[in-house]
């Protein structure tokens, strides 16, 4: 192999290391979210946004609480509360009820330690029902965290 070969391809590998470093971690990652459509303001000046059957977001490794307002507009059937499965990680941490559609709830929610060395942990809701050919879940409020900043988390 001759020696410009051999230095494209150990340019070429270390681009790709470092490409596969900065992906495992990005520093955008705090702004990422699925499943969640824009912020609305509702009467009262609560800021919210919808989710979908299933939405995703972020909130930092070093947080060791939070807080996630949830509010479930459209009851299930027969008046059934429509529930929220809240998973950390692709651990499960809590499921919450919503029974009363015109009441939002607020759990606080023990985080634990951050498994890995990432600066961010992915949060994730699954809601068990959704509404209309708009895909409607859930309210969810600005997020607030504990130990940690809520940059990203938040209408701002």
């Amino acid at each position: 192999m001759s020696a410009p070969r051999a230095a494209t391809l150990v340019a070429s590998a270390l681009i790709v290391a470092a490409a596969a470093a900065y992906l495992h971690d990005p520093p955008w990652a705090w702004r990422a979210a699925s499943g969640l459509r824009s912020w609305e303001e509702d009467p009262p000046g609560t800021f919210f946004r919808w989710t979908s059957g299933r939405a995703s977001f972020f909130v930092p490794a070093g947080a060791t609480a939070m807080t996630i307002p949830l509010r479930a507009v459209f009851p299930g059937p027969g008046g059934a509360p429509t529930t929220v499965d809240v998973r950390v990680d692709d651990r499960w941490l809590a499921t919450i009820a919503l029974p009363d559609p015109s009441a939002w709830v607020r759990p606080h929610l023990p985080l634990g330690r951050a498994a890995s060395g990432r600066r961010f942990r992915r949060v994730d809701l699954r809601v068990n029902r959704v509404v209309g050919p708009f895909v409607l879940g859930v309210m969810t409020g600005e997020v607030a965290v504990d130990g940690g900043s809520n940059r990203g988390l938040t209408h701002q």
